[in-house]
C-alpha cells in the first residue's frame, strides 16, 4: 500500500499577457491587475506608458500544491521529467503553453503553434526561405491565391467575417478566438471566393478596357476626349471596377491582419499618433467601438466584418506595403522551416489542420482572452 509524503507545489512557467494602461504612468509605477480571477501587481517599464497604450508583463500563476506519493517515486519519475510540462491539447492537459504535439510519418512528432505577443520574423523577411519560395512568389505575382490561403487559415470568409459572425452581423464577443464556435463553413470555400472575385474582376476589365492609340505622345488623353459616349461608358466601369477591387484586397487584408493581432495578441508598435491625431482610442480601434453589446448596431461591427479592433498599423501597413504584409502574415500562421508549403490547396501548406492557427487560443492562453484591459 503507498504512503503518501509531503504535498509538492508544481512549477508553473510565467504566462505573458497584454496589459492596456489605465491613465499615463511613469516608470516604476506599480498598480493591480487581474487575470483568469488573480489579482497581481503590474510594475510600469521604462520610458513610462501613455493611456491606453498597449504592454506585455510576465504573469506567474501562484503554484498548486499536489500530493506524492512516497512509494512511488519511479512512477512518479516517469510520468514527466519536465516540470514545466503541465499537459498540451494531445494528451488532454491545459497548460500555458499554446503548443500541441502532432506525430508525423514514421513516429516523428513535430510541435505546432504559433508565437504570441510578437509577429514572428519581421515585414522585410520575405526572402528567408529563399526567392523561389512559394509564399513569396504568390505575395508578389499571385496576391488573391495567398490571401485566400491565408484567410483558409484563419476561418475567415471571403469578405473578412469570422465564422463566429451569424448572417445578420452579430457575434458572440465573449468567444471571438474560439476556432470550434463556427456558425457556418463558409471559410472551406474563401480561397475559391476570392479567385472569383479576381476572375470576374480581370473579365470586366478585359471587356472594357479602353483602346488607346499610343502612335504619339499624348494622343491617348486625346483619344479620350474625343471618343464616343459608350467609351466613355467603358473608361468609367473600367475605373470604378478597378477601384472597387482595389479596396476590397486591401479591406480584407486590414481586417486578417486585425485578426491575427487579435489572435496572436500582437500589440501595435507603429502609427500610434494616428489615435492622438484623431482624438481616438487604441482600444477601439479605427473602426470605433468593436463588440459593444453585440447587437451589431455600433459604428464598429457595421465597418469591421472581423468584429476585432482594427488598428491604424493594420491600415498603414495594408496600403503601403502589401506585399510584405502578406509574406508576414503566411510564415506567422506557419513555420516554412517545419512544414513544406504547397501551391494548390485551400491553405497553401500541407497536411494543414482545420483549427492549427488556433492551438493554444482555444485555451484563452493567447489572443483577447488574455489581454488586460483596466
Amino acid at each position: 500500500m503507498s504512503s503518501y509524503g509531503a504535498a509538492a507545489a508544481s512549477v508553473v512557467p510565467p504566462t505573458n499577457v497584454q496589459v492596456i494602461a489605465p491613465a499615463t504612468l511613469v516608470a516604476g509605477y506599480t498598480f493591480d491587475a487581474m487575470y483568469e480571477g488573480v489579482t497581481f501587481s503590474v510594475v510600469v517599464p521604462e520610458g513610462g506608458v501613455i493611456k491606453g497604450q498597449r504592454f506585455i508583463v510576465p504573469f506567474i500563476p501562484t503554484p498548486t500544491a499536489v500530493a506524492v506519493g512516497a512509494s512511488s517515486s519511479s512512477s512518479s519519475s516517469s510520468s514527466s521529467s519536465d516540470p514545466r510540462d503541465v499537459g498540451n491539447e494531445e494528451d488532454g492537459g491545459g497548460g500555458n503553453n499554446p503548443i500541441r504535439r502532432r506525430h508525423g510519418g514514421g513516429g516523428r512528432t513535430r510541435e505546432v503553434g504559433n508565437p504570441g505577443g510578437i509577429w514572428r520574423d519581421g515585414l522585410c523577411d520575405c526572402c528567408r526561405f529563399g526567392p523561389c519560395h512559394p509564399h513569396l512568389l504568390f505575395a508578389l505575382f499571385l496576391k488573391p491565391i495567398l490571401i485566400g490561403q491565408l484567410l483558409t487559415r484563419m476561418k475567415m470568409t471571403w469578405i473578412g467575417r469570422r465564422t463566429n459572425v451569424a448572417d445578420d452581423g452579430t457575434y458572440d464577443v465573449t468567444n471571438l478566438n474560439d476556432s470550434r464556435i463556427e456558425v457556418n463553413d463558409r471559410w472551406r470555400n474563401s480561397l475559391r471566393d476570392v479567385i472569383v472575385v479576381t476572375a470576374l474582376y480581370l473579365a470586366v476589365a478585359a471587356v472594357t478596357s479602353p483602346m488607346e492609340d499610343d502612335d504619339e505622345e499624348g494622343s491617348s488623353s486625346k483619344h479620350r476626349d474625343e471618343s464616343s459616349g459608350v467609351d466613355d461608358v467603358r473608361y468609367a466601369i473600367n475605373s470604378c471596377s478597378s477601384a472597387i477591387y482595389g479596396f476590397y484586397i486591401l479591406y480584407v487584408m486590414v481586417q486578417l491582419r486585425a485578426v491575427m493581432r487579435h489572435v496572436y495578441s500582437i500589440p501595435e508598435e507603429s502609427c500610434l499618433c494616428m489615435y492622438r491625431l484623431f482624438g481616438s482610442d487604441p482600444r477601439d480601434g479605427v473602426c470605433g467601438n468593436v463588440g459593444g453589446d453585440g447587437d451589431g448596431d455600433d459604428d464598429g461591427t457595421r465597418w469591421c466584418t472581423s468584429g476585432v479592433a482594427v488598428g491604424w498599423e493594420d491600415v498603414c501597413c495594408s496600403i503601403w506595403c502589401q506585399f510584405c504584409v502578406l509574406g508576414q502574415m503566411a510564415r506567422h500562421t506557419v513555420d516554412y522551416g517545419e512544414r513544406d508549403a504547397a501551391c494548390c490547396n485551400a491553405s497553401g501548406v500541407i497536411d494543414w489542420d482545420d483549427d492549427e492557427a488556433y492551438i493554444g487560443v482555444e485555451s484563452g492562453h493567447v489572443g483577447e482572452g488574455s489581454v488586460l484591459v483596466v
